[in-house]
């Protein structure tokens, strides 16, 4: 099996979390270092790729995609199953500390406000008039 293509971040020697004139500056580094055609070729395309953000995003989401969520979460829970969340010999919550809701204890809860005596008008420059209307061409 070949191996895989390194990513233009590997070849210009930079992080991805690089600025533009650090991407550039890395391109002018590596095209200085580069020995042969195929290197200074590989630099160039890299530069090209990392200079344009569509090129870069791209490269972004092909070298850092997600890992495969079932082994993600086998690692991350892999601890938990010998971690008891109660000590064995802890005892049952007291009865009295449970919450109990019944519909008579939160009716309360849930009635309609009283009616204030203020009454809400409508300010006269909001007032709907008939400049509001689109213009309608009535046949005759």
């Amino acid at each position: 099996m070949p191996a895989a293509e390194p990513s233009p971040y590997d070849v210009l020697g930079i992080t991805p979390a690089a600025t533009p004139p650090e991407v550039h500056a890395a391109y002018e580094r590596a095209l200085a270092a580069a020995t042969g055609a195929p290197t200074r070729e590989a630099c160039t395309t890299a530069y090209l790729h990392l200079r344009n953000t569509g090129r870069r995003l791209g490269a972004d989401i092909l070298e850092y995609a997600a890992p495969d969520p079932s082994t993600t979460a086998r690692e991350a829970f892999a601890g938990v199953a010998e971690q008891r969340f109660l000590p064995q010999d802890a005892p049952p919550p007291p009865i009295t500390t449970l919450v109990v809701l019944r519909r008579s204890t939160t009716a309360e809860d849930h009635r309609e406000p009283p009616p204030t005596n203020t009454t809400f008008a409508t300010p006269a420059r909001f007032t709907a008039t008939a400049d509001v209307l689109p213009p309608v061409d009535i046949p005759r």
